[in-house]
């Protein structure tokens, strides 16, 4: 088995445990989960520094466990980090990298696999601003359904099988178009080929920043319906599959009317790909794809019967009285409405999402606190 160099992961939870526990797993890789606190990496080293993935869509697969024992916080870690993957809460990321920054170089690759849009802005205008840091960006998609167990905290079921997808965040966000040749460039970067080696048991695809783009906001699209529905009415995806599509469809309609501003350059890649000489860029259907009947029975099709039996990681949070990750999914459409100077209409289902997901929030945990008065 070829023997790749240590990724350190970011944000053990659901998602980074699932990589992690299949990067050593199966690609022949030293994965070092980082911490943002020495009590949640203590917590982490009671249980033997073991985590266990569960795959509930095929139990014939049987549990898989793995032991991190060189699991590090910013008071304990050393070295430096070549290779970080982040899977941490949007929210959390900005503040849960800084302290990490100091073992950073510009020769670091840094992939952001996380449920929300807006966070690499976010790193770029608040964390790598006034520094010399340009490390190599990467953007992971993430379709597979995964939750922690309700009894085996060290514990996270699998419960849906899609894929994983990877591609180089473009330097420039007014030219987004990569072709096959600067695609193949990157095929022989260190962190895409411990992660190629997932190919199979993680479905990881390497793809341009366009294709990746565009199963970006078709998963984005997902999580707009599936994780904020799930926590508003408290049902797992499945319960979905036959009563969401009225409100999935109201959801879906607005956010791809302000992608046409948004993106612009991604619905005008169809222009650009006949302007190419043939065979340097991929084929996208991105009106096909981009449509509203077509997304609302996609996100059906993935997020109510693939992963019918995940409790959505949003819905989750919300039962355990944790922030969400609401204001970087529904809550962006909102922000891209002031970033593009559009009409406040133009995101009022969206909007009205967001405040009830924190409305729920609120409820669950003000129903706490008055259980411990």
């Amino acid at each position: 088995m070829t023997v790749y160099p240590s990724i350190h992961i970011l944000g053990f939870g659901a998602i980074g445990s699932l990589i992690g526990v299949h990067l050593q797993k199966y690609g022949g890789t030293k994965v070092i989960p980082l911490f943002r606190s020495l009590e949640r990496l203590n917590e982490f080293k009671k249980n033997k520094c073991k985590t266990s993935i569960k795959p509930l869509f095929d139990l014939s697969l049987g549990l898989v466990t793995e032991q991190f024992t060189s699991a590090a916080c910013p008071e304990t870690f050393k070295g430096k980090i070549d290779n970080l993957i982040i899977t941490c809460k949007t929210y959390q990321t900005a503040d849960a990298l800084r302290p990490f920054l100091p073992y950073l170089h510009n020769e670091s690759n840094i992939i952001m696999i996380q449920n929300g849009l807006g966070v690499t802005e976010l790193l770029k205008e608040e964390v790598f601003t006034g520094t010399d840091l340009k490390p190599n960006l990467f953007q992971g998609v993430i379709g597979h359904g995964i939750f922690q167990d309700k009894e085996i905290k060290s514990q996270y079921n699998f419960a849906g099988f899609v894929n994983c997808k990877i591609s180089k965040l473009p330097e420039d966000d007014k030219n987004i178009i990569e072709t096959f040749d600067q695609l193949n460039e990157w095929k022989k970067n260190d962190l895409i080929k411990a992660l190629l080696a997932l190919e199979n048991s993680l479905a990881v695809v390497h793809m341009t920043y366009q294709e990746l783009l565009l199963g970006q906001l078709e998963k984005f699209l997902v999580n707009c319906c599936i994780n904020s529905v799930t926590s508003i009415v408290d049902c797992i995806n499945g319960e979905l599959a036959n009563c969401g599509e009225p409100v999935f469809t109201s959801i879906i309609e607005e956010a791809l009317n302000v992608f046409q501003t948004a993106y612009k350059p991604l619905f005008e890649y169809p222009q650009i790909f006949d302007k190419t000489e043939n065979g340097k860029l991929p084929k996208l259907d991105v009106a096909g794809r981009l449509n509203l009947d077509v997304t609302v029975k996609s996100t059906i099709e993935m997020g109510c019967i693939i992963n019918g039996s995940n409790s959505s990681s949003m819905r989750q949070d919300v039962l355990n009285l944790r922030d969400t990750e609401i204001d970087y999914i529904n809550g962006y459409i909102v922000t891209l409405c002031r970033k593009f100077s559009l009409p406040e209409s133009d995101a009022k289902v969206n909007r009205t999402i967001q405040q009830l997901v924190k409305l729920r929030l609120r409820l669950n945990q003000t129903r706490h606190e008055s259980q411990l008065a």
